[in-house]
């Protein structure tokens, strides 16, 4: 198994458009793994906006994609718009908001997206909770050394939040947020179209049922987007986060993951 670390962006990747990452970077690793293993095509796992350059790429080069699995990906950027009822996506509002001169400037100015302000924005989403888990929440677990470390476990990651390189930023608010490209098939990498049509290969979508990040809505109900008869969706509790490290959660997704990989493997 292998795992992409993106490293920590600069103002030196303020030109890096996502073409870069799916086109460039991602299929650089592909193409080492593929050789490593001598085989044509490999599973890929995305996660969140990993999992948007995960399903890209698949659409770009399907013959090197043998299974793909999406984990609280969004697909449907304005799925919370037209489905309310599914749960609000506030990112999704506030970035559907902001004006074309606004994300500009934004680029503009830092010429990447400090991770500090991203981290604030996702903090804003619930900000009671978000300031008692540091005084009742964190009592109650601090007579519990295993609770007590995975808390601040959590915290440090958290905390650890890259930036993000300009024109990704910019295309990421442009295209996805607001004009929704990915889900209607008019997103452009590099000069090709990303067709979900051309996603042939198997696709297990897993999606968090109390995700604000990335909203049910956002993820749930695209099977018939993709070109593929063998499309499956799987339900996990929790938050986006908690979809990873919450109890309940992991007793389905780490067993579903090796089940399905397994089979079609």
């Amino acid at each position: 198994m292998y795992f992409i670390d993106w490293g920590l962006p600069t103002r030196a990747q303020r030109w890096l458009t996502i073409d870069d990452y799916v086109s460039g970077y991602l299929n650089d690793c592909v193409d080492v793994v593929r050789r490593r293993a001598k085989v044509d095509a490999i599973n890929l796992l995305g996660i969140c906006q990993g999992g948007v350059f995960t399903l890209s790429y698949a659409a770009l080069f399907p013959e090197k994609v043998r299974n793909l699995a999406l984990t609280v990906t969004p697909i449907d950027f304005h799925g919370d718009k037209e489905q309310p009822q599914s749960g609000a996506g506030y990112m999704n509002q506030w970035a559907r908001e902001l004006t074309p001169e606004d994300i500009d400037d934004l680029v503009e100015a830092y010429g990447a997206a400090p991770g500090s302000l991203v981290g604030f924005a996702f903090l804003m989403m619930n900000p009671v909770s978000n300031m008692t888990k540091y005084t009742i929440d964190l009592v109650d677990v601090l007579d519990d050394d295993t609770k007590l470390l995975n808390f601040l476990r959590m915290e440090r990651w958290i905390a650890d939040r890259p930036d993000h390189p300009g024109e990704v930023v910019r295309q990421w608010f442009k295209d996805l947020y607001q004009d929704n490209k990915l889900i209607r098939n008019q997103l452009v990498l590099g000069g090709r179209n990303v067709d979900l049509r051309r996603v042939t290969m198997p696709v297990l979508n897993i999606y968090a049922t109390g995700d604000t990040i990335i909203p049910v809505s956002c993820s749930k109900g695209v099977g018939d987007r993709f070109g593929t008869t063998d499309y499956s969706e799987v339900a996990v509790p929790g938050g986006h986060i908690g979809t990873f490290v919450g109890g309940k959660a992991q007793k389905i997704l780490t067993p579903t993951l090796v089940e399905w990989f397994t089979k079609r493997s």
